[in-house]
C-alpha cells in the first residue's frame, strides 16, 4: 500500500489552475532530472500546453544510467541510449510529434550544481530561452539529489531570464518525506482528466523503469505498478517559486 505525504492532501484541496496560468504567453521549458520525470510529474500539462498552442521544450538533464547499476545486459552507455530512446518516444506522444527532447547528458546523480555548470547548461539551452515564459521542473521538496540540483538550475535560469514563471512539480515528495523547508505556498492542481490516456502511454514508453524489461540486476529500479498508476490517474501538482 502506498503511503502518501501531506502534499497529496494539500493538492486535493488546492485550486485547479487553467493551463494558461501555468504557461504564461510564451514557450514552456521543462527541466527533467531524469528520463521519465517529464511524464510522471507534468505529462498531462505538457500535452495540454501543446494542445493550447504553446511550444514545449523538454530538456532532460541526466542520462538516467544508474537505474540498473549492476545489469550485465545494460551497462551504463547502453542503458543511457535506451533511456534516451524512451524519453524521445514519450515526448513525441505528449507533444503530438512537435518536439524532440534536448539531451543535456549529465551523468545520473551528477546534475549540474554550481555557477559554472549552470552557465554550461544555459549555453546549450540558449536558443530556446528567449521565448520561454514558464519553467517547469521537479520540486525542491523531492528527496533526490538530482531533483534538488535541477530545481536550483531552474531557479537560477528563471532569475536570469527575468519575467518567467517557475513551478516545481513533486515526484518523490508525494511518497517520501519532503525536504525540510521546501515551499508549498500557492500550491495549484492541474486537472489531468482529458490527458490521462495520453499520459499513460508516455509513462509506459519508459519501459526500462516501469516493467521488468531489464531483469538481470537485483538492485535495479522498477516503479511499483500502483505508484505508476497513481501518477497517471491523479492530478498534477504545481508549486510556484
Amino acid at each position: 500500500m502506498i503511503r502518501f505525504t501531506s502534499v497529496l492532501s494539500e493538492a486535493r484541496a488546492a485550486p485547479a489552475a487553467p493551463i494558461s496560468d501555468l504557461t504564461g504567453e510564451g514557450d514552456v521549458l521543462v527541466l527533467a532530472p531524469h528520463p521519465d520525470d517529464e511524464s510522471l510529474a507534468m505529462g498531462g500539462a505538457i500535452a495540454a500546453a501543446r494542445q493550447a498552442g504553446r511550444t514545449v521544450h523538454v530538456a532532460v538533464v541526466t542520462d538516467g544510467a544508474l537505474s540498473h547499476p549492476n545489469s550485465p545486459s545494460h551497462p551504463g552507455p547502453i542503458l543511457a541510449a535506451l533511456r534516451r530512446a524512451e524519453v524521445t518516444e514519450a515526448v513525441a506522444l505528449l507533444t503530438g510529434g512537435a518536439a524532440a527532447p534536448v539531451w543535456l547528458g549529465y551523468p545520473d546523480q551528477g546534475a549540474p550544481d554550481c555557477e559554472a555548470a549552470f552557465e554550461e547548461a544555459a549555453a546549450v539551452l540558449a536558443p530556446l530561452l528567449p521565448k520561454v515564459t514558464a519553467i517547469w521542473t521537479t520540486w525542491n521538496g523531492d528527496p533526490h539529489p538530482d531533483h534538488q540540483r535541477v530545481w536550483r538550475l531552474a531557479r537560477w535560469l528563471a532569475r536570469r531570464q527575468g519575467d518567467v514563471r517557475l513551478f516545481g512539480c513533486p515526484v518523490w515528495g508525494r511518497v517520501q518525506e519532503p525536504v525540510c523547508g521546501a515551499g508549498r505556498a500557492g500550491l495549484l492542481r492541474f486537472p489531468t482528466g482529458p490527458y490521462r490516456d495520453l499520459k499513460a502511454r508516455a509513462v509506459a514508453a519508459h519501459a526500462s523503469q516501469m516493467t521488468a524489461l531489464i531483469d538481470d540486476d537485483p538492485d535495479g529500479f522498477r516503479m511499483p505498478p500502483d505508484l505508476a498508476a497513481h501518477f497517471v490517474t491523479s492530478d498534477e501538482i504545481f508549486i510556484p517559486a
